[in-house]
């Protein structure tokens, strides 16, 4: 291992992360409905049986783990699920929101964020291996934003990348939201510094732990 390679290792230490360290997080937004997802794409909401097609691909995530939580979530109706699959074959990517979000703590930044009235954030995402580099992550952000605006009356639609994850901010651009607000958190030797900046000045969210 090279001697940045070390530094990056030793660096990503949760007792050096508290005491030195630089997080950035992205808040993307859309107010429109936009043009949704691809017309071929079969993309559904809290459908179960779409659910039930999912296949483990990594170590920390089971069939039977992912389908309780699925079917949890639905029962506690705050939720809502949206999912993608091939015809007879497995579920092909899904991602998830909460209508009327009141607020939300990002934990990589440590900051807690006030939406305004009828905000909805978007949150988790997962495309299977077999579908990936094709779009498939924007066209399920694209469905949620305009299922959340045009059906359900949501003003905003959040999602929060952070600043490492250059997948995930590359997607964001092809999905239909726009950048409204940059939060950052510095820590050195147990002393936090966190910074919001507002990006758009009509995005009227309360960023209640920056300085």
């Amino acid at each position: 291992m090279s001697g940045d390679g070390i530094l990056s290792k030793i660096a990503r230490q949760p007792a050096v992360a508290r005491l030195w360290s630089d997080h950035a997080l992205h808040l993307f937004a859309a107010d429109t409905p936009g043009a949704g997802a691809p017309a071929d794409l079969d993309v559904r909401v809290n459908d179960m049986g779409h659910v039930r097609r999912f296949e483990q691909t990594v170590p920390w995530q089971t069939r039977e783990d992912f389908v309780s939580a699925a079917e949890q979530r639905l029962a506690e109706g705050k939720t809502l699920l949206f999912t993608v699959a091939a015809a007879d074959g497995p579920l092909l990517g899904y991602g998830l929101a909460h209508p009327n979000s009141e607020d939300t703590l990002y934990t990589h930044v440590g900051q807690r964020v006030l939406w305004p009235e009828r905000t909805a954030t978007l949150y988790g995402g997962y495309v299977h291996p077999m579908a990936r580099g094709h779009g498939l992550h924007a066209a399920l952000q694209l469905a949620r934003i305009r299922y959340l605006i045009a059906d359900l009356g949501m003003r905003w639609v959040v999602s929060g990348v952070v600043s490492t994850n250059l997948a995930a901010l590359a997607s964001a651009r092809k999905s239909g939201v726009r950048p409204v607000a940059l939060l950052r958190t510095r820590r050195r030797l147990g002393m936090a510094r966190m910074t919001a900046e507002r990006i758009d000045p009509t995005f009227d969210a309360r960023f209640v732990d920056a300085a």
